[in-house]
């Protein structure tokens, strides 16, 4: 399995700082100005991407179940904000409104481009697949709900683009199903641990997973969260993630499906700066002494010191010597060199031993 993915941008890799998804899906609700936003302002947060999802409704679903008159308010601006707010779960779907068209879609590549982020969405049947190659994106997002959906995954597999499978809904037995399925055709996969509930419970997300995945399909693995704030995201990398994906929004009280599982861009921005103070922090697995810490040394460094007046030519035991500041003597770690050694000179009580005061 390649441990090396190159974007158009970055490169994801163990010794590449973490690749951060800004995953914009379907938060433009359907209005390209509001999706150009989104790529601009997921940019000045620092986001390495910015991902949607594309999907053509008569390929996800019957006819009869698809709702001309789709349910529920959906913002055109940031500050276009209704009460009158379905309940999560009770939107229609798939909901026409929300699709971009493929006009819309090469023009925010361009904008993507423009800014510096990689471009890529999650294709959720096979036509919005075939249009995804053809825009050449450097990466392929497979949904949580796709995960079982074997006949899909096998064509995702084949598509020659880096793949990154969300494991949201599935267990571990149908993660390792889906995982072999793709491995067959693809050796270029990304593994998201992802619980997919909206948002989703703290006591649900189980990060410990990361390392799971890790040792056991030796790939590039990372998060993919839906719960509240970005501490989360930010404990991930920590234990080894390399790739963190987060619905954004433009302000979570707009009215659509995701918003208010979403973070806004200010926390995107938060999200960003603490990722990158966690890669600083986690440094390496050599213990070192910094020079930095010098400072504190020569103000609360110990010396030897003597405990009771001493003559010259006294030999020092355990009993004649304690550590007390100032740092200026004989470092306290010399405790058991000294130990047997000559004094050279008179010492009364409490003073600090000097290195040319024994022999």
């Amino acid at each position: 399995m390649n441990k090396e993915i190159k974007t158009d941008n970055f490169i994801i890799s163990e010794n590449s700082p973490a690749y951060i998804i800004a995953e914009i899906g379907i938060n433009h609700n359907g209005q390209y100005e509001l999706a150009e936003q989104l790529i601009i302002e997921s940019a000045k947060a620092g986001a390495n991407a910015v991902k949607f999802q594309k999907r053509d409704a008569n390929s996800i679903m019957i006819k009869e179940n698809i709702n001309p008159n789709p349910i529920g308010y959906l913002s055109k601006k940031v500050d276009d904000i209704s009460t009158d707010q379905p309940d999560y779960g009770s939107w229609s779907y798939p909901d026409i409104r929300l699709e971009l068209t493929e006009n819309d879609y090469k023009k925010l590549q361009k904008v993507a481009r423009n800014e510096g982020v990689d471009f890529f969405a999650s294709p959720w049947d096979e036509k919005s697949l075939n249009f995804l190659i053809e825009l050449k994106v450097p990466l392929i997002k497979i949904a949580s709900v796709e995960i079982k959906n074997y006949q899909f995954l096998e064509k995702l597999s084949k598509s020659d683009i880096p793949l990154i499978l969300s494991t949201g809904t599935a267990d571990e037995k149908e993660v390792d199903t889906a995982f072999k399925l793709l491995k067959k055709n693809s050796n270029n996969i990304i593994l998201l641990q992802c619980t997919s509930a909206y948002p989703s419970k703290f006591e649900e997300i189980d990060l410990n997973v990361i390392n799971t995945f890790k040792k056991q399909y030796n790939c590039i693995v990372g998060f993919s969260g839906h719960e509240p704030g970005i501490n989360v995201g930010v404990s991930a990398v920590a234990l080894g993630a390399k790739v963190i994906e987060k619905h954004v929004t433009l302000n979570k009280n707009m009215n659509g499906t995701d918003h208010l599982a979403s973070i806004d861009m200010t926390e995107l921005s938060n999200l960003v700066k603490g990722i990158r103070q966690i890669e600083k922090a986690l440094g390496n697995n050599i213990k070192q002494k910094y020079e930095s810490e010098d400072v504190l040394v020569s103000i609360l460094g110990k010396s030897l010191a003597t405990k009771k007046s001493m003559s010259a030519g006294d030999i020092l035991k355990k009993e004649d010597l304690i550590a007390k500041g100032p740092s200026t003597g004989i470092s306290s770690q010399k405790f058991y060199e000294v130990i047997g050694k000559k004094l050279l000179k008179d010492k009364k009580a409490d003073q600090i031993l000097m290195p040319d005061e024994i022999e």
